[in-house]
């Protein structure tokens, strides 16, 4: 012993000797009288001690469908742990792990002195911090380490020295007094660690047995309580010989101490190690198989919890501690039939059926309560080769792109703006294509400039009414309805029905620098946005037509109905602040109307056997194609496009081609929103359409006045 190493020694046990004394006088000794009050001094001092507490242990958390299915878990900072109760434990379990680690975990309390005074004394002569760590106090450290927030915390657990071994001591002896000694065995095995990522004793059991911790037998929970020592050094996958004699020494110790005979501990030491390694993945989040077919609904779901701040206090727990439960709105049906229908349309490349790597994308949106029931895009979601990470069909903030050009789908925005002005379903127009018209205002007054605006079936003339020219699309012809209603109204209309740009930002407002290059103008000075000339997300258009057929009554998308955090407590989300803006009238008016695209319009022939409406679009240049149709109960909207570049790759000649909803090759020349209509249409096919019935016939506002608008004689006058 070197000099001076023995005064240090005694001084140590001396104050150790102190600490023993508080800690036992804050666990059992009763305050009476004077010594009492001297103990209470003690105590107090000791429990002012600054040492933080233990927080929720990480767990994993579930993310639901509507119907309370799994669509995957969630595992906070990647640690796959599932914490299991004292009886889901095998019993062979339970006395081994006792039996090698703290052998009188029943008799002594949160400190063992022996244990503790072997240890000091072999830390201060130079030996390695270790020895007399009861389960108790083992718990704390594993648990510290669990719940560290930051490298420094992480580094404080697992600190070499004696202040680390107080501190445990101090949060060991609050849970000595908080839990049952079964709850403390069974919260110890949940946090210890086996390995290979195996956090717990539920995982270890399937990590290394493909069982369960409930039937583990002896040999298997001897390798187990022998590998929390030194996991790395008796890791069987890496080390058996050492893993095997770990096990016949825990073996040996359990016959020691009576747990199992000594012919059963000799049996025992002559079975193999009898692996069945699982190399179980986490199976976490999107990536999960349970998410083949709705990753890109539950990449957005974890998406807007993360950006959205209504649902900060759960994604905080979701991302430190876990342990909760998302209940999201995703119908399992609609989520399949709408992957379906956009895998099986357009393939994701490299695909002969999809030639010019086109892509699709798809949400549904039940009407009158904006419950998003789901997403789909095309690719195959992840960051692997072949695979996207890009949600093409939300907000660029929730995962999602630059957003789409809508096309005709956006004359519905018109269209409700002309009807809540009473404008009849027989008004008409003779129209010139193409034609440059002006008259257009902003929401200050100011000229808007002019239009030059062509039909998609080339130069010609035609005389159109309110009805026909909506179910032919005619560009010319809502670009003239566009002007006498204001742009500026059409504009509003919009924002009312939850449109805005995919990055978030209002159709009223401007993006980036005026004067710059790169700057987007608001929406009320771009005299083309009846045609869909701004970005937007298909979120936000199926939102849209969902408020139509929902007789006018607007709800924002909600895709999470319900959060239940740990204990069942219930975490605060959103409202979809359902609030009608139009009056139901209105609705009724364009379902009239958008009926008829899918019998005699742009979309005959896309109809789905129940009464449904709808509107096609097609973007300057086949850039873009899309569909917005809705049922009674159900509204969707899909976009084809491009997602290299769109500008650079318009979808015509051999980029036409998709596979059509009957199986055979379409490759049209040109991709219209009626070729869009196709994916709604197999999608709806295949839907939960619940009880939809017929559209209510238009009971107010006039609209007949000039006819049913289906024939056309001779225009109106403006």
């Amino acid at each position: 012993m070197r000099p001076g190493q023995a005064a240090k020694i005694i001084a140590a046990i001396a104050g150790l000797s102190v600490l023993i004394g508080l800690l036992a006088s804050a666990v059992a000794l009763p305050l009476v009288g004077g010594a009492g009050m001297v103990t209470r001094a003690a105590s107090d001092t000791f429990d002012n001690l600054q040492v933080p507490a233990l927080a929720q242990l990480p767990s994993r958390s579930e993310i639901l469908d509507a119907n309370g299915g799994l669509i995957a878990y969630y595992y906070p900072n990647h640690i796959y742990r599932v914490p299991v109760s004292y009886d889901q434990i095998s019993p062979d379990m339970r006395n081994a792990i006792v039996a090698i680690e703290d052998s009188r975990f029943y008799q002594h309390g949160a400190l063992d002195i022996r244990g503790s005074l072997r240890a000091l004394v072999t830390d201060l002569t130079g030996g390695q911090v270790q020895g007399g760590s009861t389960l108790a106090q083992q718990y704390v450290k594993n648990a510290l380490i669990l719940t560290a927030a930051n490298p420094q915390q992480a580094q404080a657990a697992t600190a070499e020295d004696a202040a680390r071994k107080i501190r445990e001591l101090r949060i060991a002896v609050s849970v000595e007094h908080a839990l049952t000694l079964h709850q403390l065995l069974a919260a110890y095995l949940n946090v210890a660690y086996f390995e290979n990522e195996a956090y717990g004793v539920q995982v270890a059991a399937e990590r290394y047995f493909s069982t369960t911790a409930a039937r583990l037998t002896l040999t298997q929970s001897a390798l187990l309580a022998g590998l929390v020592q030194n996991p790395a050094r008796f890791d069987p996958m890496t080390q058996p010989a050492a893993a095997r004699g770990r096990r016949d020494v825990v073996l040996a110790r359990m016959a020691q101490l009576h747990y199992i005979s000594q012919a059963t501990a000799a049996a025992a030491a002559k079975q193999p190690l009898g692996l069945h390694f699982s190399a179980i993945s986490l199976q976490e989040g999107c990536n999960s198989a349970t998410a083949a077919d709705s990753a890109w609904f539950c990449d957005y779901v974890l998406a807007e919890m993360r950006v959205n701040p209504a649902y900060q206090a759960a994604y905080q727990q979701l991302t430190t501690v876990g342990g909760i439960k998302v209940y999201t709105t995703m119908d399992e049906q609609d989520q399949r039939a709408a992957q379906n229908a956009v895998n099986f349309m357009l393939p994701a490349p490299p695909s002969g059926w999809n030639p010019g790597a086109n892509a699709a994308a798809e949400v549904l949106i039940q009407p009158g309560t904006g419950r998003v029931r789901a997403i789909a895009v095309d690719r195959p979601y992840g960051t692997g080769r072949g695979q996207d990470s890009i949600d093409y069909a939300v907000d660029t903030a929730e995962n999602g792109g630059a957003g789409v050009q809508t096309g005709s789908s956006s004359k519905l925005f018109t269209l409700i703006t002309a009807l809540k002005e009473g404008v009849p379903f027989g008004f008409k127009l003779a129209v010139t294509s193409p034609d440059t018209i002006g008259g257009y205002y902003d929401c200050h007054g100011q000229s808007a400039g002019v239009f030059p605006v062509a039909n998609a079936e080339g130069p010609g003339k035609g005389t159109y009414s309110l009805y026909t020219g909506t179910t032919q699309s005619i560009n010319v012809f809502y670009a003239h309805l566009e002007q006498q209603v204001g742009l500026c109204n059409v504009v509003k209309t919009a924002v009312s029905m939850g449109d805005h740009r995919a990055d978030g930002v209002s159709l009223l407002q401007g993006v980036g620098k005026p004067g710059s290059s790169s700057y987007l103008p608001p929406a009320d000075e771009i005299p083309s946005f009846t045609l869909g000339s701004i970005n937007v997300s298909p979120m936000t258009m199926a939102a849209a037509y969902a408020t139509v057929a929902a007789g006018g009554v607007y709800c924002a998308p909600v895709a999470i109905r319900e959060i239940t955090g740990i204990g069942g407590k219930v975490l605060p989300i959103p409202p979809a602040d359902c609030h009608r803006v139009m009056a139901a009238s209105v609705a009724e008016a364009a379902n009239y109307i958008l009926q008829g695209v899918l019998t005699s319009g742009t979309a005959a022939g896309d109809g789905i056997g129940v009464p449904a409406a709808g509107k096609t679009g097609t973007a300057n240049s086949f850039d873009f194609a899309a569909f917005g149709g809705y049922t009674t109960t159900l509204a969707g909207y899909v976009s084809m496009f491009n997602p290299s570049g769109p500008v650079d790759h318009p979808m015509v000649g051999y980029a036409s081609c998709f596979r059509s909803s009957g199986g055979g090759q379409e490759c049209p020349g040109s991709v219209f929103g009626a070729d869009a209509g196709q994916i709604w249409q197999m999608t709806f096919n295949d839907a939960d359409l619940g009880n939809a019935s017929s559209f209510a016939y238009p009971s107010g506002g006039d609209y007949f006045r000039e006819g049913t608008g289906q024939s056309v004689g001779k225009p109106s006058k403006p």
